[in-house]
């Protein structure tokens, strides 16, 4: 049986993050983190977990304030991570919405980095 959600709090440099075993993984706040190993340990061992009977599909939800260079290096091996593992059950299916406020030209620039790096589709939300 797969494990329960799971929810890591916010800091000041690191973003809160739900791990929700029906399909949902959300990531809100700052990546600014700084041990990025450390933090994306726990939620590594939970995707791991997971995706051994992922829901059909899996809603990746990130809304970020502010990503620093380290949390940008670990976010894309952290994704290329996660398509690789959707990649093997192709029957599954992967959602990924990118939140950024209206005007925050540099994160909305971010998330069409790792659209365009990761060759998947992301959904791109303004937040007004």
């Amino acid at each position: 049986m797969f494990k329960n959600q799971q929810i890591i709090l916010p800091t000041k440099n690191t973003p809160e993050v739900i791990l929700d075993p029906k399909g949902i993984i959300k990531m809100t706040g700052r990546l600014i983190p700084e041990n990025a190993i450390e933090f994306f340990n726990p939620i590594d061992e939970w995707i791991n977990e997971y995706f051994c009977n992922a829901s059909d599909i899996t809603y990746f939800e990130i809304c970020f304030e502010y990503i620093n260079s380290e949390g940008i290096k670990h976010l894309l091996d952290f994704f290329h991570k996660i398509i690789h593992i959707h990649l093997k059950n192709n029957k599954k299916k992967l959602k990924i919405d990118w939140y950024y406020k209206d005007g925050d030209e540099d994160i909305l620039e971010q998330g069409t980095f790792f659209s365009s790096v990761l060759k998947v589709p992301f959904n791109f939300i303004k937040i007004i």
